[in-house]
């Protein structure tokens, strides 16, 4: 083996010497870490058409070094389901992680009965379950404003389907009225993607005015141009830190 040794102590000043560099860069004050510090940084909360939106932001952000954006959306997540799809989530972030903006979009799993705290199974659309429901959006603004985050909560898109899209602007007229109680900013979405009436239109044109196809087969969620169509008109309520400005 002498004949590594050379070879071995070259190996072992790179290991040293790009753990100095690393050292350096992370000290308090050095540009590096202050530009980590200094970044926006957005969490996204919800169901499928959160993380849709979620890794819309971080496709057209990619190369932004002034934002970061942490994905913590569960698919299958509902209001009407038990508290571990929609509550714990954001407990778990705002107990041990930061972020300055939180986005939040939910309702396309909860045109279902929703269950009160003494067990009673409330009707869709009832003014019970509207209440019911209203307090369980409460729980989630609650913690995050708690916190410091600045809410961004986003409206349903208008669907294919005429029921599906009564039911979504049922649902988004809650979201409205509750963020507005927290002080948090509600965005409707209704029609981000939308033919010149308002009506439900599956292509469109995408960020740089091209037009395709900007909604999935199901009529309901969007594809990656939907997706980051969206993302922009949030992004539009998110300023950078100015100390990370070009």
């Amino acid at each position: 083996m002498r004949g590594f040794g050379r070879l071995g102590d070259i190996a072992c000043m790179l290991v040293r010497f790009a753990v100095f560099l690393w050292w350096v860069a992370v000290l308090p004050g050095s540009s590096l870490a202050q530009e980590v510090a200094n970044r926006t940084t957005i969490v996204v909360f919800g169901d499928s058409q959160a993380a849709g939106l979620a890794r819309g932001l971080q496709r057209i952000l990619i190369e932004d070094q002034r934002y970061r954006v942490l994905n913590r959306t569960h698919a299958g997540a509902a209001l009407v389901h038990a508290e571990s799809e929609w509550l714990k989530p954001i407990q778990n972030f705002v107990a041990n992680e930061k972020a300055d903006f939180a986005v939040a979009m939910f309702g396309a799993n909860d045109r279902l009965e929703l269950k009160d705290p003494p067990g009673t199974n409330l009707r869709f659309r009832t003014d019970e379950w509207r209440e019911a429901y209203a307090a369980r959006i409460d729980q989630l603004l609650k913690p995050m404003i708690d916190a410091g985050l600045k809410v961004i909560w986003c409206g349903n898109p208008i669907a294919r389907s005429g029921t599906y899209s009564a039911d979504m602007s049922y649902i988004n007229d809650i979201y409205a009225a509750e963020a507005a109680k927290f002080g948090a900013q509600f965005v409707p979405l209704w029609t981000a993607v939308a033919d010149q009436e308002g009506h439900y239109a599956a292509f469109g044109k995408d960020r740089d005015g091209i037009t395709q196809r900007m909604r999935a087969d199901d009529g309901i969620h969007f594809t990656a141009p939907g997706y980051e169509l969206i993302a922009e008109k949030v992004l539009e309520l998110v300023p950078a830190s100015p100390t990370n400005m070009p």
